[in-house]
């Protein structure tokens, strides 16, 4: 069984692994969960979303263009935009 809360991809500046940590990006006064390694080096959570299908944010950013970002689950392999399409009344 995997962990849900470590991520797939190690940490882009040292190469360690990375775990999802509550209130560890600080902007400002606002705080919130991001991936943090050991190292104290926390990925921007704009990089990563939550998985619409399997609910972890283990996601790989594919494409970010006017806003619009691509992303594919490294749990479960849904691939997903963000912002959501959101459907139009019929």
């Amino acid at each position: 069984m995997s962990n849900a809360l470590a991520r797939s991809q190690p940490c882009p500046q040292c190469g360690a692994d990375v775990l999802w940590t509550q209130n560890s990006w600080k902007v400002g006064n606002t705080t919130a969960a991001a991936y943090v390694c050991a190292d104290g080096h926390a990925i921007d959570p704009h990089e990563t979303r939550q998985c619409p299908k399997c609910g972890v944010h283990d996601t790989k950013l594919l494409s970010d263009v006017e806003g619009r970002q691509e992303f594919r689950c490294a749990q479960c392999g849904e691939s997903f935009v963000h912002p959501r399409e959101v459907d139009s009344p019929s």
